[in-house]
């Protein structure tokens, strides 16, 4: 397991400069007084009010993950009331919708209603349509407000080869349907001579939906069958003009992800494929090694790729699974240090930014404003690299960094209630999470000092 290496001197003047810039990004988002959820609606009131309520709150996380499969106003009232009962007793003037219903009561379809239509309304928030023709609408006014986009299908982790098959022809027909983005006047390039805009329409695939033996036990065929299989989906974008990334996904399916990815743009029909973007977890020990090999990769391509550096999202079930096997964890296990690899990271990024576009995937004011900052020390413009964040989590971010001239690019994820909902629990933890930038209403200045500090290797 790669030790973490040696955190980069940051000169003062570099310090200076991020931190400068950090208020001035704090002072934008303070302006519109972002909440995590709209508190017009009885969902957003709700979520807000469980962010101090631990207890609460996990329980309805759990309501919501088992609600797809409940057919009955019967069935939601009875898990209503199991789930909801003792933390909702502190809920007065919110229907008190956890206390012993009746679940063949009128209450029980009232309350199966409000649940249900509350839930459609938070994942509405993060997930912009089931089809990719409901999206249209959404997308369009993205580019209105002068973000881009990459569209993900959700699901993950096919458990049969005809659904595996499913999602192959949804990738297909999506690019066909979202083709029509080239017609938009709102798809005329956001920075001029930015790589990320030789094409409004972006999609982002992952590649454990596309065969359900995908295994590392099962190597070699996983590679074989995703490699075929991705080929028939960059085939098709590159006919639709649209650019794509291959996400990352867990430890353990990463080294499948990556061979594939050079497989497939190795192949010379894919040799002039604009910026084919790959996804790097900071999180992981191995980071910076996968990293330095993506950009030999590059080299060898003889064209570059892009990199869309993330955090990573699959902390708490790798290091449950590694704790649970008697495993080194492959993570760092502290927050901090992570921060701090994502800084040495980018930086890497940008000082190779001739062989990978680097795009900055993060809500995390500090490492953004590091990473813009530190490009600029370069001599790097904003042509030069992208900002990315979650759809329904940061616009007030991304409308930041856009006013100053940066392209944002938000990741707007498509599909039906059930196989979402675990992304959007996911979202929901995040968003109520008590580091979350978005809760701030307000920052004081110890606030926006705390945040904008720089993180060090705390192991």
């Amino acid at each position: 397991m790669n030790a973490p290496a040696r955190q980069y001197e940051n000169s003062p003047q570099l310090e200076d400069s991020v931190k400068t810039f950090g208020r001035e990004i704090f002072s934008a988002i303070g302006k519109e007084q972002p909440s995590t959820f709209n508190k017009d609606y009885w969902a957003g009131r709700i979520m807000e009010w469980s962010m101090s309520k631990p207890e609460f709150k996990v329980n309805m996380f759990r309501l919501v993950d088992v609600l797809p499969t409940l057919t009955s106003s019967a069935a939601i009232a009875t898990h209503v009331s199991e789930y909801l009962s003792k933390p909702g007793a502190e809920i007065s003037g919110l229907l008190e919708w956890g206390l012993n219903i009746n679940p063949n009561s009128l209450r029980a379809k009232i309350t199966s209603a409000l649940v249900r239509k509350s839930v459609r309304e938070m994942a509405a928030g993060f997930i912009a349509g089931e089809t990719p023709k409901e999206a249209l609408k959404p997308l369009r006014r993205l580019r209105k407000n002068r973000l881009s986009f990459t569209v993900d299908l959700l699901g993950e982790f096919s458990l049969s080869e005809k659904e595996a098959e499913v999602y192959v022809n949804r990738y297909l027909e999506a690019l066909e349907v979202l083709g029509d983005v080239h017609g938009w006047e709102e798809s005329a390039p956001l920075v001029t001579d930015h790589p990320g805009e030789s094409s409004a329409l972006c999609i982002s695939v992952k590649l454990t939906a596309l065969y359900s033996q995908c295994n590392a036990l099962n190597f070699d065929r996983s590679v074989s069958v995703l490699s075929e299989r991705l080929t028939r989906i960059v085939r098709e974008a590159q006919k639709k003009r649209a650019l794509l990334y291959v996400d990352a996904e867990d430890s353990g399916n990463n080294p499948i992800i990556y061979q594939t990815f050079k497989n497939v743009f190795s192949q010379p029909e894919f040799k002039d494929f604009p910026h084919p973007g790959i996804v790097i977890q900071a999180y992981a020990k191995s980071a910076e090694a996968t990293l330095l090999d993506f950009i030999q990769f590059a080299k060898q391509r003889g064209a570059p790729i892009a990199v869309r550096l993330v955090k990573g999202a699959y902390w708490d079930h790798e290091t449950i699974l590694s704790a649970q096997n008697n495993w080194p964890s492959p993570l760092f296990a502290k927050k901090e240090s992570t921060d701090a690899n994502y800084e040495k990271l980018s930086r890497i990024l940008i000082d190779n930014h001739e062989h990978c576009l680097p795009a900055f995937g993060s809500h995390n004011v500090r490492s953004l404003c590091y990473a813009c900052r530190y490009a600029e020390s370069r001599g790097l413009s904003t042509k030069h690299f992208e900002l990315q964040m979650l759809y329904g989590m940061a616009e007030p971010i991304a409308r930041a960094f856009s006013s100053k001239g940066y392209l944002v690019r938000l990741y707007v994820p498509l599909g039906e209630m059930l196989p979402g909902m675990g992304y959007l629990v996911r979202r929901l933890l995040e968003n109520t999470s008590n580091e979350s930038f978005l809760r701030h209403t307000f920052f004081d200045s110890h606030d926006v000092d705390r945040l904008l500090a720089a993180p060090k290797f705390l192991e």
